[in-house]
């Protein structure tokens, strides 16, 4: 992803050299708290309440653990293990040959290249892992609700900025009875997909405080 996609999180990506395979994973977060803004599509009772189910299940999700399979706009394919536990704590772990790693810690994201052995600081509230980490997920605010389709037992809900409608867009796939999180694609600026599908995903499962720790060195002036 290319600062010319001008939204803010993908400027923050692009000038720290985040491959564009890592920004679409973490772009998840981002579109984990669609909003309903202006010209926000015109939705039934039912399509509200469905909205709000989400809503609900989002702030009531625990911990995630799942292996996950992405398809990138190069049309290759990456790998990994992701793991959540709200509120505070992601990991995004990929396998070999992919040498990246994403933790959230503390008050900063971390992004590390294990094959250079460097890590990059970023404050969370600044990425858009804040928006499924913090301890209050809500619509309104950055983003808004550009479509919701509902069918067959699955809910399609297709999220963008508000300030910047050309950034590109995220489709959030949820199953129903039970509603989880299943699948996510996202469609950027210059009309690349990633496609990125959660297999098998355990919710609800202790995780080992371990998963989230990090013993790099802090950035400066970290607590």
């Amino acid at each position: 992803m290319s600062a010319s996609a001008k939204c803010w999180w993908a400027i923050i990506a692009s000038r720290i050299n985040f491959p564009h395979r890592f920004v679409a994973v973490l772009f998840l977060v981002v579109a984990s708290a669609p909003a309903m803004g202006a010209n926000a599509p015109l939705l039934s009772p039912a399509e509200r309440a469905d909205l709000a189910r989400i809503e609900i299940y989002l702030n009531e999700l625990g911990t995630i653990q799942s292996r996950f399979v992405q398809a990138n706009p190069d049309g290759s394919h990456s790998e990994g293990t992701m793991y959540l536990q709200r509120p505070g704590r992601l990991r995004f772990e990929y396998d070999p040959p992919d040498p990246y790693l994403i933790i959230t810690y503390g008050k900063w994201l971390i992004y590390v290249d294990k094959e250079l052995d460097e890590a990059t600081y970023v404050p969370v509230e600044r990425t858009p892992a804040y928006f499924i980490v913090k301890k209050d997920i809500r619509f309104g605010g950055s983003l808004k609700v550009a479509s919701f389709r509902r069918g067959n037992s699955v809910f399609r809900v297709e999220v963008e900025q508000v300030d910047e409608p050309d950034a590109g867009r995220v489709m959030l796939i949820f199953t129903d009875a039970p509603l989880q999180l299943r699948k996510w694609q996202v469609l950027d600026a210059q009309g690349s997909l990633t496609d990125t599908t959660l297999i098998n995903p355990i919710f609800d499962v202790p995780l080992r405080e371990s998963l989230f720790e990090y013993d790099g060195p802090p950035p400066s002036g970290a607590n």
